[in-house]
């Protein structure tokens, strides 16, 4: 099966490679800071923790299984991609008030830069979960449609 790429053009795809630039930019950035606060190990595990689920899901995406396979025991990967932005939400919030409390500590911009990448990372990570409730939602409600299944039931006498 054939890579498709085509799929990146469109905003719902597009936003995974936005979240892996910006991960990459934060990671870049991040390196070149000379002083090191304690609780930059949290902000360090958001980006490579975000790095690799970006990954993974811009290579599922690619080679198309979110539309052809089932991931995890029966959930859609529209389930598993809300997962992962929430999580990925929550870390960088967190990793954004880290940046603030540590640039009033050291009086170095660099980590404001890191903040405001941090919070452009959150917005970009609350996008994909919203647009990915919305797919979720949509595909739930087509797996029974009622009156599709018309079996009487074992005690009724029809």
């Amino acid at each position: 099966m054939p890579l498709n790429v085509s799929r990146f053009k469109k905003i719902p795809e597009l936003v995974k490679v936005m979240s892996l630039l910006t991960s990459l930019s934060l990671l870049v950035y991040l390196g070149t800071i000379k002083f090191r606060p304690p609780g930059m190990s949290v902000i360090w595990f958001t980006i490579g923790c975000s790095i690799v689920f970006d990954i993974c899901t811009i290579a599922v995406l690619l080679k198309e299984y979110d539309v052809s396979v089932m991931a995890i025991r029966m959930l859609p990967y529209a389930a598993i991609e809300c997962v992962g932005s929430i999580l990925g939400l929550i870390f960088y919030v967190i990793s954004m008030a880290i940046s603030i409390s540590s640039e009033e500590v050291t009086d170095d911009f660099g980590f404001m830069v890191v903040a405001v990448i941090c919070f452009i990372s959150a917005l970009i990570h609350v996008s994909n979960l919203v647009v990915n409730i919305r797919r979720w939602n949509n595909g739930s409600h087509h797996l029974n449609p009622s009156g599709v299944y018309e079996y009487s039931n074992y005690g009724s006498e029809a």
